[in-house]
């Protein structure tokens, strides 16, 4: 399945490369005035563009990066919860690893 992000930039570089080259082709193999063709390929540059640049801010593309954005910051809280954890439960274990010296120590007194 094609996703939205991807059919933006398919059409946005057909649009981008196939305007002017189409305009280009007749403009030299039939005669069409190289004016106009500039110009036709010009404004299939432009459009290519702003379809880019809004495919990418107000479109899928954007919201994904939002998405991903707040699952990143998401996972991140889970592991810095999960990290906390396991430091607490390393401070329990040191404890008891000193007591168990301390016994140690006055076993062999």
């Amino acid at each position: 399945m094609i996703r939205n992000s991807t059919l933006i930039a398919i059409s946005a570089i057909l649009i981008g490369l196939g305007g002017p080259a189409i305009a280009i082709y007749y403009g030299v193999y039939y005669g069409f005035s190289h004016v106009i063709a500039g110009i036709i390929a010009v404004t299939a540059l432009t459009i290519a563009g702003s379809l880019l640049f809004f495919g990418i801010v107000s479109g899928p593309l954007g919201r994904e990066v939002n998405m991903v954005m707040t699952s990143e910051r998401r996972k991140l809280n889970m592991m810095r919860t999960h990290l906390r954890a396991t430091l607490e439960e390393l401070d329990e274990i040191i404890g008891v690893l000193k007591e168990i010296r301390d016994l140690l120590k006055g076993l062999e007194e």
